[in-house]
């Protein structure tokens, strides 16, 4: 399966997402080594299941918007012909894949450091370890896709994911 161009946006939102939003919501948790099989599983659904409906709209509107772009091109007078068209309909197709594929990769993020936390529940740092490991291959992705400094785009993401994690420490929502 060929990863394309437009895909790669949403895998790395969610995969960022997930891992940073597992620190946030069980980062006491899995720092305590209490972290079980089921309230691993209820984070990561909630997670991926909070990112979808945002997504979701914030991809439909701007494949809409290019619809009525396009009709402006065309000189239409109202783009609700397109939008009533194939192409309104693939975009509603189009939308809810990518937010599908982003929800699935926030499934993903977060599964990576709370797996670890309930397998390796005596090294408490191990699902930091991972989720920083997460967040240095988007990073490192994200560096490549843009033509950026990989580093940067790494350290960066990992710095963000030790703040959250460090604030959902101290808030302690787990």
């Amino acid at each position: 399966m060929k990863i394309t161009a437009r895909e790669i946006l949403p895998i790395v939102l969610g995969l960022a997402d997930g891992t940073c939003t597992a620190l946030v919501l069980a980062s006491q948790k899995m720092s305590s080594g209490g972290m079980d099989l089921w309230q691993a599983f209820r984070i990561g659904i909630i997670t991926s299941a909070s990112g979808f409906l945002p997504l979701w709209v914030a991809e439909y509107a701007g494949l809409r918007n290019d619809l009525v772009h396009m009709a402006k091109q065309l000189n239409m007078a109202s783009a609700r012909n397109l939008q009533k068209s194939k192409l309104g309909i693939q975009t509603l197709r189009n939308s809810w894949f990518m937010a599908s594929v982003a929800t699935v990769s926030s499934f993903v993020g977060a599964a990576i450091p709370l797996s670890v936390a309930v397998l390796f529940p005596r090294l408490i740092y191990l699902p930091l370890v991972a989720a920083n490991m997460t967040l240095m291959g988007v990073g490192l992705t994200l560096g490549l896709w843009v033509q950026g400094a990989r580093w940067k785009w790494a350290l960066g993401l990992m710095g963000i994911g030790d703040i959250l994690a460090l604030l959902g420490y101290k808030v302690g929502l787990s």
